[in-house]
């Protein structure tokens, strides 16, 4: 079983390093790393460069490439294009400042060898809050245990569209390639897009009757970066997009559709109201979405019935 890492980076100079240390520190390394420069701006792949230039030697053994952006296209663009240069049976997004832990790989090696999983989501911890997600409690009667810290999704459409569950955020996603191929990340789009693209993947997989699984125990550490797109502050309520997934999903009659994007456009309420800058940019952004504040109504009646 043969790993192929993408890695999109753009202005994190000051994490990269940390980031491919933990790459580098696998007990299975990866077939490939990829790193796809996003045009940064402030020595990020230079620091990258200089890292890879110290790894020991049993990683020179890993196909390394780096591809440099001549204009800086985004997150979307800079994945897909990672992706298409992947020749590994398992792809993962890996983000610049997040980090694997040292058996990450091995684990999720032996869970989709010994399992047949098709699609695995990592459990993460946030750093420094030390935040676990997913939260078990409220889906664990829907889990198979398959080795200590591995389950098997027995629903997976249910459980991946509880409130408490989460897939990809940070990079706790790994899939097998074939199920990959044909679906692509929103390239427009600066946040939630993720959530977006791997829901697609999920039903591509389940529409071949592949297997979901969950690896937990804290195998990823997602970096709490103030300044990052997740906590990013806004002036006005138009600096706001909306979530690629309401856009995908808002007129779909299929259940766990509406669920998902219920879940999305819950969290996206959450993170405006959080980050805008004043009541009277609320109140704007509160008229200017009521549709989606709407739709949230009726999805709080969906999941009541689930």
């Amino acid at each position: 079983m043969e790993f192929s890492v993408v890695i999109p980076l753009y202005n994190k100079v000051n994490y990269i390093a940390e980031t491919l240390a933990s790459v580098v520190a696998q007990e299975k390394l990866p077939k490939e790393l990829i790193i796809i420069d996003d045009r940064s701006t402030d020595g990020s792949l230079e620091r990258a460069k200089a890292f890879l230039e110290t790894t020991p030697k049993r990683f020179e053994k890993v196909d390394v490439k780096i591809i440099e952006l001549e204009e800086n296209r985004g997150p979307g663009y800079a994945r897909n294009l990672g992706f298409s240069k992947t020749t590994g049976d398992i792809i993962s997004f890996l983000d610049a400042d997040d980090l694997y832990h040292p058996e990450l790989l091995s684990q999720v090696e032996q869970l989709t060898n010994q399992h047949n999983i098709d699609f695995l989501v990592v459990g993460i911890q946030l750093f420094p809050s030390k935040i676990e997600y997913p939260k078990l409690i409220s889906f664990y009667a829907d889990l198979t245990s398959i080795t200590r810290d591995g389950y098997r999704l027995d629903q997976p459409l249910k459980t991946i569209t509880s409130p408490d569950f989460v897939m990809g955020t940070g990079s706790n996603v790994f899939a097998k390639r074939q199920w990959m191929e044909s679906i692509s990340y929103v390239e427009n789009a600066l946040f939630n897009e993720a959530n977006d693209f791997w829901y697609r993947v999920l039903k591509n997989v389940l529409a071949n009757l592949g297997n979901v699984g969950l690896l937990m125990g804290n195998y990823i550490q997602v970096r709490e970066v103030q300044g990052s797109l997740s906590r990013k502050k806004y002036r006005s309520w138009s600096e706001i997009e909306i979530p690629p997934i309401y856009k995908r999903y808002k007129k779909s009659t299929y259940k766990y559709d509406k669920l998902l994007m219920g879940v999305i456009c819950q969290r996206w309420i959450k993170h405006s109201f959080r980050n805008l800058s004043s009541s009277r940019q609320k109140v704007y952004f509160t008229y200017r979405h009521r549709s989606i504040f709407f739709k949230q109504l009726r999805y709080y009646f969906l999941r009541i019935n689930a």
